[in-house]
Formats: structure tokens, sequence, C-alpha cells
């Protein structure tokens, strides 16, 4: 099966080979167009409304609050993704048309323009940016412990009033909480010393995840190298909550790449570290263990390799966890287990638990819904170890990862918000054009119904209309489409499986 993928694989590059001038010239007059519009619309429906040197007096400013002077502001912020999103998508097939020197220096350098203008951009979406930079003050700076200390407790901070979660512990882990803590040691008191050099930082991240997925497509797949990286670093959402807002889902996503490069050269141990890494920023790699371990077992030569890989990994990764909690530990709220357990919003698993709030109390419904989404993502965990473990291909692991992930973020997520579509866009990335990559930048963009669309109708109203109508409304239209799309690609590839067995 490999040396099939192999020969399948050396054909598409030879094809390749056989250019057409004339179709490269127009790709890359694509890309080139395609990058000073993006750049215009980053500057002028971003950059300037929403320039953080201006706003750098007022705190927890938001597109609610904008909408206060610009009435138009919401509609004008739709336009310019809908118009953002028309040329991305142009961008990347004209990507897949041509891998030249002219075409890279064009997709890097409008990467670095766009992500340029938008480190100048009020995080006006979210303010997890400036929780991030207080927890890692309350431990660069004040010495003290975010996974129990809180915001509250440092009101003399210069950042302090520009936080929202207050009266919080960090929601990270301490791989990230260790980042921060140095970050804002680095910045220093300035608030936009500190808004900069994070979204430097972030930046600096999403360039790494773009070089494994070229450094990992360059060994699969060299042909479509360039439109892996277009997918995600020109994807005007992954840049917008990324190195617009801040959020730090980015580093969780390059130590999942690092994982698939592992996997890839068959570093079984590698790759769970990989894993590991990235749970202690967010746990959702965890998920994702399985899927290597099946890979491993299927693998390695005999009961002795995968008894001995078993042993080593889990004594490394046991040691890592406990030296990194080791600095942070007082208890087991340090990871914050309950509480998450307890967050709903946006989601399927939240319409369910506010419809059972009606006839069982809140506590127990909340611990119904989430140890029943915790089984069956569990399940769905180990049926993809499974569908990996036959994979033959090179893929098998970024296959089932990216299906977990959108599994996972479609229907058992408790919590969902619209930077979480980063995780399947960056796994998406490294798949061939088909329902994956269109299913991912898809789902980015229909994220977005949750700020601009259904937070202006459900939430600046007054009086707010009760919580059970509003997260029965919102997670079941924000996800709709996305599941739309996901009903008609298993319907069209089912088909295609079908026609293919009547053939043979």
């Amino acid at each position: 099966m490999l040396s099939n993928v192999a020969s399948s694989t050396s054909i598409q590059n030879l094809k390749f080979k056989i250019r057409n001038p004339v179709a490269e010239r127009h790709a890359i007059a694509t890309l080139l167009i395609v990058a000073v519009l993006s750049a215009s619309v980053y500057g002028l429906m971003f950059m300037q409304p929403f320039n953080v040197i201006a706003l750098q007096n007022r705190p927890l400013f938001d597109l609610r609050e904008a909408g206060k002077s610009d009435a138009l502001i919401v509609w004008k912020q739709i336009a310019a993704f809908a118009a953002l999103g028309g040329l991305y998508w142009l961008g990347w097939h004209a990507a897949l048309r041509v891998r030249t020197r002219a075409a890279w220096i064009i997709v890097l350098s409008g990467a670095l323009i766009f992500g340029g203008l938008l480190l100048f951009v009020y995080p006006f979406d979210a303010a997890d940016l400036f929780d991030n930079i207080m927890h890692g003050r309350i431990l660069g700076i004040h010495g003290a412990n975010p996974f129990q200390d809180v915001a509250a407790q440092f009101k003399n901070d210069p950042i302090f009033r520009y936080t929202a979660w207050r009266s919080s512990v960090s929601a990270y882990g301490p791989l990230w909480e260790i980042f921060a803590g140095f970050m804002t040691r680095l910045a220093g008191n300035g608030l936009i010393a500190n808004v900069i050099l994070f979204k430097l930082a972030l930046g600096g991240l999403l360039a790494m995840c773009a070089a494994l997925i070229a450094v990992i497509l360059r060994r699969i797949a060299p042909e479509r190298r360039l439109a892996g990286v277009v997918l995600l670093i020109w994807n005007p959402v992954v840049l917008f909550e990324t190195i617009g807002n801040g959020h730090n889902d980015i580093a969780m996503m390059v130590w999942v790449l690092l994982a698939a490069w592992c996997v890839l050269k068959r570093h079984y141990t590698l790759a769970v570290l990989a894993l590991i890494g990235g749970a202690l920023i967010k746990y959702i790699p965890l998920l994702l263990i399985p899927i290597v371990a099946a890979l491993a077992w299927r693998d390695l030569a005999h009961h002795r390799a995968r008894l001995r890989c078993v042993v080593v990994t889990a004594v490394i990764a046991a040691g890592v966890i406990v030296a990194a909690y080791a600095p942070f530990w007082h208890s087991l709220d340090t990871l914050s287990i309950e509480r998450r357990a307890n967050l709903f919003t946006t989601s399927l698993p939240a319409v369910i638990y506010f419809q059972l709030q009606a006839s069982v109390p809140s506590d127990a419904a909340g611990k119904a819904v989430s140890l029943t989404a915790a089984g069956i993502t569990a399940l769905a965990s180990l049926a993809l170890a499974v569908r990996a473990w036959r994979d033959r291909s090179e893929l098998s692991f970024a296959r089932s990862a990216f299906y977990l992930l959108m599994f996972y973020l479609l229907l058992t997520c408790l919590w969902f918000h619209q930077w979480y579509a980063v995780w399947p866009l960056a796994v998406a990335a490294l798949l061939p054009p088909g329902h994956a990559p269109r299913l991912a930048a898809l789902f980015s963009y229909t994220a977005l119904i949750k700020p601009l669309i259904m937070g202006p109708l459900l939430f600046w109203q007054k009086p707010l209309p009760p919580q059970a109508l509003r997260e029965t409304l919102l997670g079941p239209v924000v996800m709709s489409l996305a599941w739309l799309y996901t009903v008609y690609a298993l319907w069209a590839t089912w088909r295609a499986r079908h026609a293919k067995w009547k053939r043979a």
C-alpha cells in the first residue's frame, strides 16, 4: 500500500512538472492582486478604525462600544470579512496551480504585511489577550501563582483595568503560563509593549506552523506545499484571531503539527511528547494520543518493541507533566477540570444542558451533559485511532486528527468560540484539496456568525433574552452550515465509493 502511495505521489509530481507558463503567470498575478487588495482591507477596515495606540485608554473596548459612534460598524465588519474570504479563496486556488519562487515571495510577503497591519489592531473581539498578559504578570512580575491567584488581587497593576475575568485563575496549562510570564518580563509595564510583544510571539508561532506544514508537504506532496501554507496563513479568521485578537490556539497547534511530523518519521515517543506539550497549553491534544498509539502499535516490529515504547513514553511523559505543574501545584483545582466541565455555550451540549435545567438541578444537568459529551468524544477518539491503524497512507495521522477535531467542535465541545476554528484548519492544510480543507475554511467563516450576527441580535438587547433561549438559538445557528456541509461531504464520499464498487 505504501508503495502505491509513493508511486501515486511520483505521478502527481511528474504531472506538476509539466508546467504551463501562461497558467503560472496568471496564478502569480492572481496572488499579487489578492495580496494587495487583502492588505488594503486589513488596513482600512481593521487597523485604521481599531488602532490600538489610539484606543489604548479605552479598557474593554469592543464591537458593541464601537457601534455607539458608528451604527454601521457591524455591517462594515461583515463586508470586510466577506471581501477577505473571497480573496482568500482565489488565493488558495491560485496557489494550487503554481509553486515558483515568485509565488512563494508573494505569499510570505503578503502574510507578513497582513500580520504587520493586525499587530496594531485593538483586540476588540475578546479581552483574552489582556487576561493572558495579566496572568503572565501575576507570574513574571508579581511572583505569584496564576493557578491560584487572580487579577483582583493586583488592582494596582497597570494592566488590571483591561482584564475581563478578574476573579478567575488561569484557564490554560503551565507551559503557556511560563511562556506568558517570560513575555511580560520582557515587555515591562507598558500596555502597548505587552500587546505588541504577545502578538509578535503569536505571529512567530503561526510562522512555525507554516514551516511545519511546508516541511511535511515537501516530503509527502511537494506539488501542494504552497497551497497548504496559504490555506493557513492567508486565512483571514486565523490571522484576525491569532494576531489581531491575540488568542493562543496557534501555540497549541504548533505541537500538533510537530506530532504529525514525528509520526511521519515514525518517532512515536516524540509524537506523544509533542502532544503532551500541546496539552500543557490546552488539553485538546490529549484526544489525539490514541491515534499515535494505534499507529505505533501497527508499525513497531514486535511486542517487545511495543512494550518498550509504551514504558519509555509513559515515564518521560509523566516526568514532563510533573515538572511542568510542580511550580504551580496547590491542589487538584490546579487542573481546573471541574470548572471546565460546567462551562456551556454555542454548542449542542449547551442546548441540551439549558433544556435540561427546566426539569433537573443545574449541577446534575451539567455533570450529566459533560460526562456524556466526554464519553462520546473518547469513543470517537478510539474509533478514529482504529481508522488511522487501517489507513496505510502517510496522511493517516493528519486525516484522523482532522476528523476528530471537527467531530469534537461540531458535536461534543461544551464551550465553543470562533477562534477554535484554527485547530482543524491547521491540520487540514496537510490534506489534499477536497472536502476536508473546504470544510475547515467554511467552518472558520461560519464561526464568525457568533460575534458578527448572533452577538448583536442576542446580546446587545436590553433586557437580554433568557439564557436558555439564547443558547438554544446560538449553537445551532452558528454550527448549521458546517453541519450541512458535513452531511453533504459524507453523502458525496459514500456515493463516490458506491460508484467505484459498482464499476469494480
